[in-house]
């Protein structure tokens, strides 16, 4: 018996060895869509809570890595609709347009090159390449995670590094 087959009969344990084996791409997954750190932790707990209740409508167990990513973007994007509408109620702006205390608003700060990359381009194409470069998904699994055809995801592959390679070209210039 697999450790799927475990926790679908209750076995806690067996859930929390699946949860362990997957929670740096579950990381990686909901950084790449979430610049706040807290909205990535509610993005976890919240992905991890529904699989949990929802373990027993997995129906191919061997896809319960996917499974599990494809509820952690639903539950990130979740967070990221209800921060856009929290974020629309803000009628003057203006007086938060300093640098101060828009730090304060953003707390992502990009460590690395390929971070601030990735802050530049768009979501689809940010999600696909860390699914990609980052998870190691296959192009199958992709599709199969986002619900979209393979040659969706090939083709948002090579515009990510279009884009990738557009944005380091215009910065090297820079320096």
């Amino acid at each position: 018996m697999n450790l799927v087959e475990e926790a679908k009969l209750g076995n806690n344990e067996a859930f929390e060895q699946l949860i362990e084996e997957n929670k740096l791409k579950m990381y990686k997954v909901a950084k790449s869509i979430l610049k706040n750190e807290d909205d990535v932790c509610d993005a976890i707990q919240n992905a991890l809570m529904s699989a949990y209740t929802n373990l027993n409508k997995l129906q191919n167990n061997q896809f319960f890595s996917t499974w599990l990513i494809r509820i952690l973007i639903n539950k990130s994007y979740d967070i990221v609709n209800k921060n856009q509408k929290l974020y629309s109620n803000v009628t003057d702006i203006d007086e938060y347009n300093t640098n101060e205390n828009l730090k304060s608003f953003d707390s992502y700060n990009s460590e690395s090159l390929v971070e601030n990359v990735l802050t530049k381009i768009d979501e689809d194409l940010k999600t696909i390449t860390v699914l990609y470069y980052y998870n190691d998904y296959s192009v199958n699994e992709i599709a199969m995670i986002l619900d979209i055809p393979e040659g969706t995801v090939k083709s948002r592959l090579s515009r990510a590094r279009s884009k990738i390679y557009e944005i380091m070209k215009s910065e090297e210039e820079v320096l």
